[in-house]
């Protein structure tokens, strides 16, 4: 009877130690951006997450339009613990509203995460006004693809792409074919996107040093004037009827993957673009051509950042989530499921990684060059900026207005909103 006793309290002990461990499981909220097979990729991620925590249960969610989701569920009290569905550029904005709570002293106990680990200009984006706001665990590289098939097909050599801004000119017009009525049939490329040409001329959007927006630096201006310059040659109608018939970016009616252009601007991401639309396609990479005066391997990167909302009710499990998503395991595995960049130098150097994916060494070359910046500035107005950018691009490019004149507009415009708010 006695021994009967002892192996009955012995097994209600394990059972409530076991039943008190499950009661212990914090279970934390996860908001991200990405959503469909990516969602499903990503979960299976978290679930090496779970296995090595298993005190923590990540409940993931999809959300769109998150900026100002995301203020007003914190300003309601329904924020998540964590979250990845905003951009690294909007991470000035969501600390100045105060909808983010700062990981210095997460970081300054981890034994996983320290500035060193990360590519310097990686790392410098997540700050404002001296606090680190997110980590990431993915990010991405921007430079040029090109269809080798067409290379060839008009005398060019398809292992030497241009390098200088002159030779890139004169290969888009070669790639370029009109029919016999003047339409465009195939486009050599078309530009876009002056927050990238302003560095590749060798500009600047913001004085770090003295906070003044630089919208109309004179490099600036002169690439604004090089995208006009390109849609007046070609044609503004020609061109906007040519586009107007683009297939969507992420889908199998992509221009540059059913050959109605000849050379598109992209990221690593291109090779699965490639195994999943086009698995024929023989293309290589080249960086961005730069001009006398200009800066040569510019690239810019960004993405979506883990952060912590001010209100999150288990900050602490949603820190170990953010640092094992952002170490070196979590980015390996991201990197192999996204095709992305790894932020991390150590991650985005070893050599399994880059072996199994190849194009992510073109990625490190321009990510450890000088010319690497982060797709914004660090202010939180600078959602504003890069739209009024975008309206001044288009005024130009479609001969409405003169590059100077309205690169002087939009640093106005954004030195009111800075005064606005500070």
């Amino acid at each position: 009877m006695r021994r009967t006793w002892n192996l009955f309290v012995v097994g209600l002990l394990v059972c409530l130690l076991v039943s008190g461990t499950a009661l212990a499981k914090v279970k934390i909220t996860y908001w991200t951006g990405w959503g469909g097979e990516e969602l499903e990729d990503l979960k299976v991620v978290i679930e090496e997450f779970h296995k090595a925590n298993p005190d923590i249960e990540v409940e993931t969610t999809t959300i769109f339009g998150a900026y100002e989701k995301l203020l007003t569920a914190i300003a309601g009290g329904r924020g998540p613990d964590v979250v990845s569905a905003v951009w690294a550029s909007q991470l000035a904005g969501l600390a100045h509203h105060g909808a983010l709570q700062p990981l210095d002293k997460y970081i300054e106990a981890s034994s996983v995460v320290s500035p060193d680990d990360f590519f310097p200009a990686i790392w410098k984006s997540f700050q404002y006004q001296g606090h680190v706001w997110a980590l990431a665990a993915t990010t991405n590289t921007n430079f040029e693809a090109y269809n080798k098939e067409f290379f060839r097909e008009v005398g060019l050599d398809p292992e030497a792409p241009p390098k200088t801004l002159k030779e890139f000119e004169d290969v888009i017009r070669k790639l370029t074919i009109w029919d016999s009525e003047g339409e465009l049939v195939r486009l050599g490329y078309l530009p876009s996107g002056l927050l990238k040409w302003g560095y590749v001329f060798g500009g600047e959007w913001l004085n770090e040093e003295t906070n003044e927006i630089t919208a109309d630096h004179p490099r600036n201006v002169a690439a604004l004037q090089w995208l006009g310059d390109f849609w007046a040659e070609y044609g503004v109608e020609k061109l906007q009827k040519f586009s107007a018939g683009f297939g969507n970016y992420w889908s199998p009616n992509n221009p540059f993957m059913v050959g109605k252009l000849a050379i598109q601007n992209y990221g690593e991401w291109i090779e699965s673009f490639r195994v999943r639309y086009n698995p024929s396609l023989d293309y290589g990479v080249f960086a961005t051509p730069y001009p006398e005066g200009g800066r040569p391997n510019v690239t810019t990167f960004g993405g979506s950042v883990f952060a912590i909302p001010v209100g999150s009710k288990n900050p602490e499990a949603a820190w170990r989530f953010i640092e094992w998503i952002t170490g070196p395991e979590g980015q390996k595995r991201l990197a192999r499921v996204f095709t992305n960049m790894p932020p991390r130098a150590d991650v985005a150097r070893d050599p399994e990684l880059l072996e199994e994916i190849p194009i992510l060494k073109f990625g490190l070359s321009l990510l450890e060059g000088p010319n690497a910046f982060a797709d914004s500035v660090p202010i939180p107005v600078w959602e504003q900026y890069l739209a009024e950018l975008g309206r001044a691009e288009e005024a130009v490019t479609r001969g409405v207005a003169k590059p100077e004149e309205a690169l002087k507009e939009v640093k106005a415009i954004i030195e009111r909103e800075l005064q606005k708010i500070q």
